[in-house]
């Protein structure tokens, strides 16, 4: 048996809590899946999942070898590529989670011509706006927005989003165009729906932050449904520069409010494990950082 190939089987059941969920992301038959843990079960001679109709558990043998079994995989990984050396080609599959309206619009052609610069590998684009468990679903590098939660998880800066306030033209023509903080509680915005629950405008200007109470007209979870509101006149808001230059460029959109902008945001990749990153990943940070310092 090889020990180490069914360890890996049971290394990504163990995350997916499920056979049928593991055999899909390993491009496996849920009958290949089962018979390779069932062998290393008896192979190390104790029972590692209990198994029911839809899902696994693990027993309390199964989380001590899972825990031990992840850093053995890194390291054999990790000692394949040192031997390689530095200039193997990159193989293997390589996934990475962004969100939508940015994978979109940058991260996609950023991808590609990593893809066609590395044809050994397999690279895989997930944009999702939720922040999805990396180790979950075996995500190898994802690009988050904001203030990065305390997860335990490993941050490489990608640089700074610059959020202005911008309305349609014809929306200030029928409401007016504020001019103050004190202005904008006349008016209405579009936000996104995961932001803040209340309807504040949270702001920086001269003075410092500041919160501005203002109706919201609508929300939504994607970047570039905002847009088209924006530029559809529901209301006024906040936009990540990078992704309305075209609308700026042909007057669909004008920022109004120079001196107030909503606090930058950090971009930044995050990686499951700080143990060891391997060669394809750190070569797509860095393909990463060098394309985005070209546009934000």
């Amino acid at each position: 048996m090889d020990v180490l190939a069914a360890m890996g089987v049971f290394v990504r059941v163990a995350e997916l809590g499920s056979l049928s969920a593991a055999g899909r992301d390993l491009n496996l038959s849920q009958p290949a899946v089962s018979q390779k843990v069932s062998a290393l079960e008896r192979h190390l001679g104790v029972r590692l999942i209990n198994r029911t109709t839809r899902q696994v558990a693990l027993t309390e043998a199964g989380r001590t070898y899972y825990a031990r079994a992840r850093p053995v995989l890194a390291a054999v990984d990790e000692a394949a590529e040192l031997v390689a050396g530095a200039d193997a080609p990159l193989r293997g599959h390589l996934r990475i989670q962004a969100p939508t309206g940015f994978g979109q619009m940058y991260l996609a052609d950023i991808a590609i011509a990593f893809q066609l610069a590395h044809p050994g590998l397999t690279t895989e684009l997930m944009l999702d706006d939720r922040y999805v468990d990396l180790t979950e679903q075996a995500v190898d590098l994802a690009v988050r927005f904001g203030t990065l939660r305390s997860s335990g998880l490993v941050a490489r800066r990608l640089g700074t989003l610059r959020r202005i306030l911008v309305a349609a033209p014809a929306y200030l023509a029928r409401h007016g165009t504020p001019g103050t903080p004190e202005e904008l509680s006349a008016h209405r915005q579009v936000r996104f729906s995961w932001a803040a629950t209340d309807d504040s405008m949270p702001l920086t200007g001269p003075a410092g932050p500041l919160h501005v109470a203002v109706q919201t007209s609508f929300l939504a979870n994607n970047t570039f449904v905002l847009t088209k509101a924006l530029v559809a006149g529901l209301g006024l808001g906040g936009a990540q520069l990078p992704q309305i230059r075209a609308e700026l460029a042909t007057g669909k959109l004008v920022q109004i409010m120079p001196a107030y902008q909503y606090a930058p945001l950090e971009v930044h990749a995050v990686f499951p494990t700080s143990h060891f990153l391997p060669a394809k990943v750190r070569a797509f940070t860095d393909h990463l950082k060098s394309a985005l310092s070209e546009i934000i």
